[in-house]
């Protein structure tokens, strides 16, 4: 115990009393405390002690003092926050240089396209070839274009012979309808170096043209009964019996026809027992002539019809069949089963310039 001395007067100092040396001390618990001084001489009046009450000993009860661990909890550091990674970037474009496969590619690519281009251009020119061909034949004939199919040649091209207004050959067929108002009639036709470039007096040359015509039966008998009809109506509408026209139909003279190859004859059978014998010819022109046979004219009905005007007027209607314009000529006849075969050619033919009102080779 230390003593302190204030105005003479010493105050014992315990060692629980330590708070006023700035100290924390927790007072013992159940004892008393008091802190009244002590004094060796007389205490003066202001200081008298009084009497001093027990503080109990609950008053001075410590608070719970919460233990205060001495190592803090380990809390790891987080983890620092790693930036997005970037976008994923191209590869860069090398340069490398083109291989013996890439410029193969290249070649076959290009030849390609090229080869589409000129089949392209092929079949627009053999189609415009074929339209001009079919129209000049279909005038020709004087028949529809649907008569007629035209071929051309697999080689050379048709492009390069319609650029150059030459073609090198092509065939032509009909289908059977009449040719020039001739029943029956089938031709197979060749053209050989056709030049359409012309001249000054022509629109052009063929080189050459060979035909097989085929004259059925049954077109014969059709073409032979337009042409007995025709003759027998001028008879009648000039004799006493023109009164008979208005009874008897014309219409189907004859009625049925029949073909010997052995002779080469064709007879013609007709209404009231009529009969007519005819020999396919060929004329001094070059044409086909259908000749009357002597003592083979006979008409039913007492009929006294000029055999002259008959053969006339199958002139007029085989005449059709050979247009010696253009230098066709009969080359063979042959008569058989079904009918007539002919054969047609000729060569170095001048086509005729237009004339201004139109030409069935205005190609």
């Amino acid at each position: 115990m230390r003593a302190n001395s204030l105005s003479g007067m010493t105050y014992p100092r315990y060692a629980g009393n330590a708070m006023y040396a700035g100290q924390t001390a927790t007072p013992a618990r159940g004892a008393g405390f008091h802190s009244a001084p002590t004094h060796n001489g007389p205490i003066p009046a202001p200081y008298a002690p009084t009497q001093v009450r027990p503080i109990p000993p609950a008053s001075y009860a410590p608070t719970q003092v919460r233990p205060i661990p001495l190592v803090a909890q380990y809390q790891p550091p987080a983890p620092p926050v790693q930036p997005p990674a970037p976008p994923p970037q191209p590869p860069a474009n090398r340069k490398r240089g083109r291989g013996p496969l890439a410029i193969l590619l290249i070649l076959v690519i290009v030849l390609a396209t090229a080869a589409a281009g000129l089949v392209g251009a092929e079949f627009f020119a053999r189609t415009i070839a074929v339209s001009k061909v079919k129209s000049a034949t279909a005038c020709f004939i004087e028949a529809s274009e649907d008569s007629v199919d035209v071929t051309f040649e697999t080689s050379p091209p048709v492009l390069m012979q319609y650029f150059d207004d030459k073609y090198s050959g092509f065939t032509i067929g009909t289908n059977g309808t009449p040719i020039r108002g001739v029943h029956g009639v089938t031709a197979d036709i060749a053209v050989d170096d056709l030049d359409l470039k012309g001249g000054a007096n022509d629109a052009g040359t063929i080189g050459a043209i060979n035909a097989t015509v085929d004259w059925t039966s049954e077109g014969m008998r059709e073409s032979a009964n337009a042409a007995l009809k025709e003759a027998i109506d001028e008879y009648l509408d000039d004799s006493i019996f023109g009164f008979l026209t208005d009874w008897i139909s014309t219409d189907e003279v004859v009625t049925s026809i029949e073909t010997d190859p052995s002779t080469g004859i064709v007879t013609l059978h007709g209404m009231f027992d009529s009969t007519i014998a005819v020999k396919p010819e060929t004329t001094a022109d070059g044409g086909i002539r259908l000749q009357i046979q002597p003592d083979s004219f006979s008409l039913g009905g007492d009929l006294d019809l000029p055999q002259e005007d008959l053969q006339s007027k199958l002139d007029e209607m085989t005449s059709e069949l050979t247009d010696n314009k253009y230098n066709l000529r009969v080359d063979s006849l042959e008569v058989t089963d079904s009918g007539v075969v002919a054969q047609f050619s000729a060569k170095n033919i001048d086509i005729p310039a237009s004339d201004g009102t139109g030409s069935c080779f205005d190609m």
